[in-house]
C-alpha cells in the first residue's frame, strides 16, 4: 500500500486524532488559511536566509522571542532533536560532563555520544548530591506523558549558583501558559536553552521547532552548529506555520477546551474507561478492563488514534478545543459508545533470548516514547529481556533490537 493511499484511506474513514500533532488532522486552528503548496518557496529576495536572517525571518524570530519573558528564539525546520544535538555540541566546547535529568529522549543520548561526552543519569532530587561546576544538567520536562518536574526554577537557579548550565527539553510543553488555567510555560524556569516543539500540541506542521536561549552568547554558540546540522533548505510552509501557531496561544481562549475536556472525562468513565489525570491537563492516561494494549487496540479498531500505549495506560494528547474548530468531538463520544472489546493477538515474536549477557551494540528504545531501554555499550540483563518480550508481546515497536539480534548471530555463525 503507498503512502499516499494510506493517508487517503484514513483521511476516508474519519480517522480522529487523539495524538500529535497539534492540529489534529487539520481540525485545530486554521492552519489551511495559511498553509498552501504555492507558498513552498526558497529564499528568494524579500523571504531571508533562516541560516543568518536579517528581514522577514529575523522578525520572526524576534516575535517568538517574546513569548515568555525575554530569550533569544530561533524557528527550526529539523525538529527539536535538531535544538538538542546543536545545544549540546555548544556546551561540549567547555563543560566537562552531562547530567540527565528526567526520561530522556533517545537524541539527548545520541547527541553526548556524538561530542565523545560523559553522562550520568540522576533524579531531581540528586542534584545536591553531585559536582554541578563546569557541568550541563539536562532535564526533560514535561514528560511524553505530561509529568512536570516540580519546582525546576529553584533547581536551575541552585545549578546556576553552582556554576552550571541547563537545558530543558519542553518538547511537549509548547502550549505551556498558554492560559493562566494550564501549568507554568518552561520558559519561566531562566534555564540557559529551553527547546518546544510547536507541533506536537500547537497548530503547526510537524518538524516544526523553536530554540529559546538566555542570553547573546549561549545563542550565537548553538546558532553555529544549527547552521551546520540544519538542512540549507528550509520549507517556508513548517516556518508559517510556526509564526500562525504563536498567534494561536497568543489568542487562545480556553473556555470551550475545559468544558469538552470534563465531558469527555465523564463519557469516558461512563464507557468503563479509567481516566488519570496528568500535570498537564491535555494530557489523558486511559485504563481498561481488559488492560492497556487492549483498549489501544479497541480505539484503533473504532479508528481512534492514540499517542501511546505502555503498562501505565493509554496516553491521549487533547485537542485545543475552541469557538469555531472542526474537531469530530461527537463523534468521538459516539464511538467510544459503541466502542467493542479487543485483545492482542499472538503473531509471533523473534527470540531475543541470545541477547542475554550481551554488550548492546546500538540503543534499544522502545518508540514511542523514544526513551532507551537499554544503550549501547550496557550489558543486556535477564530484566531488559522480560521488558523487550513484553513489548512484543504487545506489538510495541522495538528500535535497535533487529540490529543487536543479526550482530551476535552473524558472530555465532562464525
Amino acid at each position: 500500500m503507498s503512502l499516499i493511499k494510506k493517508l487517503k484511506d484514513l483521511e476516508h474513514k474519519k480517522a480522529i486524532s487523539m495524538h500529535v500533532p497539534g492540529h489534529k488532522n487539520n481540525t485545530i486552528g486554521n492552519l489551511s488559511d495559511v498553509i498552501s503548496p504555492d507558498y513552498d518557496l526558497t529564499e528568494i529576495p524579500g523571504l531571508d536566509d533562516l541560516h543568518d536572517p536579517f528581514e522577514v525571518l529575523n522578525d520572526l524570530n524576534i516575535y517568538l522571542g517574546k513569548k515568555k519573558g525575554s530569550y533569544y528564539a530561533q524557528a527550526m525546520v529539523n525538529g527539536t532533536t535538531n535544538g538538542i544535538i546543536c545545544s549540546i555540541y555548544a556546551f561540549s566546547e567547555t563543560v566537562s560532563h552531562f547530567y540527565i535529568v528526567g526520561q530522556a529522549h533517545k537524541s539527548v543520548y545520541h547527541a553526548v555520544s556524538l561530542v565523545n561526552g560523559t553522562s550520568t543519569l540522576i533524579s531531581a532530587d540528586e542534584l545536591s548530591e553531585v559536582s554541578l561546576e563546569n557541568s550541563c544538567v539536562i532535564f526533560t520536562s514535561p514528560s511524553y506523558s505530561g509529568t512536570l518536574i516540580k519546582n525546576i526554577e529553584e533547581k536551575i537557579e541552585f545549578i546556576r549558583q553552582h556554576n552550571g548550565f541547563t537545558i530543558v527539553d519542553a518538547a511537549h510543553g509548547a502550549h505551556l501558559s498558554i492560559t493562566k488555567n494550564f501549568p507554568d510555560s518552561l520558559l519561566l524556569s531562566n534555564a540557559d536553552v529551553v527547546i518546544e516543539s510547536y507541533h506536537k500540541m500547537l497548530p503547526a506542521l510537524t518538524m516544526a521547532s523553536v530554540l529559546f536561549t538566555r542570553n547573546e552568547d549561549f545563542h550565537h554558540r548553538i546558532m553555529h552548529y544549527i547552521n551546520q546540522f540544519e538542512t540549507s533548505s528550509p520549507s517556508y510552509l513548517v516556518l508559517a506555520s510556526i509564526e500562525y501557531a504563536q498567534e494561536f496561544y497568543n489568542t487562545y481562549d480556553d473556555r470551550l477546551f475545559f468544558g469538552n475536556r470534563r465531558i469527555l472525562m465523564n463519557h469516558l468513565k461512563v464507557c468503563g474507561i479509567s481516566v488519570q489525570k496528568q500535570d498537564d491537563p491535555a494530557k489523558f492516561i486511559l485504563n481498561g478492563s481488559n488492560g492497556p494494549y487492549a483498549l489501544e487496540r479497541s480505539f484503533r479498531e473504532a479508528e481512534i488514534y492514540s499517542e501511546m500505549v505502555t503498562d501505565e495506560g493509554v496516553l491521549w494528547c487533547l485537542p485545543l478545543w475552541h469557538v469555531g474548530d472542526r474537531y469530530l468531538f461527537d463523534e468521538l463520544l459516539e464511538r467510544l459508545s459503541n466502542l467493542k472489546e479487543s485483545s492482542i493477538e499472538d503473531k509471533g515474536n523473534i527470540d531475543v533470548g541470545i541477547l542475554e549477557g550481551k554488550v548492546c551494540i546500538e540503543n534499544i528504545v522502545p518508540y514511542p516514547p523514544g526513551v532507551p531501554l537499554v544503550l549501547k555499550g550496557d550489558v543486556i540483563s535477564t530484566s531488559h529481556l522480560k521488558r523487550i518480550q513484553h513489548y512484543q508481546v504487545n506489538h510495541v515497536k522495538i528500535e535497535g533490537i533487529d540490529y543487536n539480534i543479526n550482530y551476535y548471530m552473524k558472530r555465532a555463525e562464525l
